[in-house]
């Protein structure tokens, strides 16, 4: 049975299981979403195109920004269920002209992930999101010597956009899940390239930081404020691989955290990857604890 995104919203049916579903992620959907459930209502999904993405990568790509299901665990019947549920909503996605489609389930989700699997998807991102409270920071400490930490400028942004690229598409250092992707990896240094560029402009964060070292940009931060009491966010940061190992991201974060609590955030979080050790590393000495973990999946749809 199919829905758009506002019928879900306002069917019994739908709303009874989003009630009991275990790990549920981005429900109630869009109502421009397209949704899709099995007759009893023991799985439903909500989809849609996503034009940036398409855009980047020359692909018809969309997102299952909804996952949900009844029963908990991966069982027989359970993973059984799944795995036709979802093949049918890769036919349906494959006939509206998708080429493939992004998943995430919560980190608990076993049966959502493994009927992922089941219906022809691939792992390719494990993260969490840690939450770090503003409001008894540590006084900011200043940059080492050598070191300037600015607002970034105009003319920062062709070696932010480059160092941005490089950084997310270093398998070694960070295992991107578009650079993991051998059908996505070449437009994976496009993708960062225009999420920086997007950052600068405003549409994206409402702060960068630049770290430079004889005024050339060596690290960045990139910062959204929290909307109606929401907690702030540190979105992109990296260091350029030569100046690494140097303390210097527990700078620019320090920089960023400081400038979300004069913004009137009262917490701070950041989604990065279990293997970001560094980070994780850098968050927990601030007090930080882990909120949610997830898995992110790509699906694509040749074979259906």
């Amino acid at each position: 049975m199919e829905f758009s995104g506002k019928q879900a919203a306002q069917s019994p049916e739908a709303l009874r299981l989003a009630g009991e579903a275990p790990w549920i992620m981005g429900w109630p959907p869009s109502a421009d979403e397209r949704v899709l459930a099995d007759r009893d209502f023991s799985w439903l999904a909500a989809w849609h195109p996503l034009a940036f993405d398409s855009e980047v990568f020359g692909l018809a790509l969309g997102q299952i920004s909804c996952l949900a299901h009844r029963a908990p665990w991966p069982e027989a019947d359970s993973l059984a269920r799944g795995a036709v549920f979802l093949g049918e909503l890769a036919a349906r996605a494959r006939g509206a002209g998708l080429a493939g489609l992004f998943a995430r389930v919560a980190e608990k989700d076993f049966l959502g992930a493994q009927a992922l699997e089941a219906a022809g998807a691939r792992l390719m991102d494990a993260s969490v999101v840690w939450e770090a409270d503003l409001d008894a920071l540590a006084a900011t400490p200043a940059p080492p010597g050598g070191f300037e930490l600015r607002a970034a400028a105009p003319e920062d942004a062709p070696a932010l956009e480059a160092l941005a690229a490089g950084a997310f598409c270093d398998l070694a250092a960070y295992a991107d899940r578009f650079s993991l992707d051998p059908r996505l990896g070449h437009g994976c240094g496009e993708l960062y390239r225009r999420w920086m560029a997007n950052s600068l402009s405003g549409a994206q964060a409402d702060q960068v930081l630049v770290l430079t070292a004889e005024k050339k940009p060596v690290g960045f931060i990139t910062l959204k404020k929290g909307q109606s009491g929401e907690p702030g966010w540190v979105a992109l940061n990296a260091v350029s691989p030569d100046m690494r190992g140097r303390g210097l991201y527990n700078t620019l974060l320090a920089h960023g955290l400081a400038w979300l609590a004069g913004q009137g955030a009262s917490c701070a979080r950041v989604r990065t990857k279990f293997s970001q050790r560094a980070v994780i590393r850098a968050w927990s000495r601030l007090g930080a604890r882990p909120l949610a973990g997830d898995f992110t999946f790509h699906l694509w749809l040749d074979d259906f």
